[in-house]
């Protein structure tokens, strides 16, 4: 069996999330052409291109037209699990992580998945809720029976807050040479 060409959404979806998975931010030109590209699928799937036009104004930091496009979007359709873990990462972008969370759990209730649990670890993580966390963690490794990475950063932490404790009046000393000395000794 062959495998399906890809379609211009998921080509659309993709570029999407390689601009929002880069540390360094897009480019204006970047931007521009994605906005190009969502709006030419706003005839194809309504929902969809709203959820892309969400995550598109959370790439740009806009909260106020994030909102606003997710909410057409579950206004179309209350029941897209999909629109609210979107709903979900893209508030938690912006910092909204309590509301984020809040998006998550709706879309877990409309479907228990992968997906929408991993969304929600993420959230939780990020709002610093262990409550959350310590919940869904063991749904999650028992769906997929495999750890999720909050675990492991969880457990990154914890190690990092033991060195700092032991370690904390030696860090808090700051560098050990003097700046013009490491200055020198870099050749600056």
């Amino acid at each position: 069996m062959n495998p399906q060409p890809a379609t211009e959404m998921d080509t659309v979806v993709a570029r999407l999330n390689d601009l929002i998975g880069r540390i360094a931010p897009p480019s204006p030109f970047e931007l521009v052409q994605l906005e190009r590209d969502i709006c030419r699928l706003g005839n194809v799937d309504v929902v969809e291109s709203q959820c892309l036009f969400g995550s598109y104004h959370a790439l740009r930091g806009d909260l106020e037209n994030t909102v606003k496009c997710f909410d057409k979007a579950l206004a179309l359709n209350p029941n897209s699990s999909r629109a609210y873990t979107n709903y979900a990462s893209s508030l938690s972008r912006l910092g909204q992580h309590e509301q984020a969370i809040k998006m998550a759990l709706e879309g877990i209730s409309r479907n228990n998945s992968q997906e929408s649990i991993n969304i929600l670890l993420l959230c939780a993580y990020y709002a610093d809720d262990h409550a959350v966390i310590e919940k869904w963690l063991p749904k999650y490794e028992k769906l997929t029976g495999n750890p999720h990475d909050v675990a492991f950063w969880l457990q990154e932490d914890a190690e990092d807050e033991a060195y700092i404790k032991e370690h904390g009046d030696e860090i808090r000393k700051g560098p050990h040479a003097p700046w013009e000395q490491v200055k020198k000794e870099l050749g600056l």
